[in-house]
């Protein structure tokens, strides 16, 4: 019998990164869960980290899977890149009173 593969390890596009970012607290969570979040570079609620694609970093976004959002990214944005992306503040600071 043959074996067919139900997806392909290898594909043209590949992304290389995951963007994760801590959704749901760790408060109230065992120890084990608070250690993936921070093996993970995550401290704070909203944070957004960059991980790797490998096995070892799935396991731990497995494990966090209700806590976090997970997006699939080729590469890690520049500080520019992400100051780009920023609306305008909204106000001019004309002076100080002072």
């Amino acid at each position: 019998m043959h074996q067919h593969r139900l997806f392909s390890t290898t594909t043209a596009s590949a992304a290389k990164y995951f963007k994760v970012t801590l959704t749901r607290s760790t408060i109230g969570l065992s120890k084990d869960y608070r250690a993936a979040a921070k093996t993970l570079g995550l401290h704070r609620l909203h944070q957004t980290t960059y991980q790797p694609v490998n096995a070892s970093s799935a396991g731990l976004i497995l494990k966090l899977k209700e806590l976090v959002k997970v997006q699939n990214v080729e590469s890690i944005p520049t500080r520019e890149e992400l100051d780009a992306a920023k609306p305008a503040r909204g106000f001019k600071v004309v002076g100080s009173m002072l």
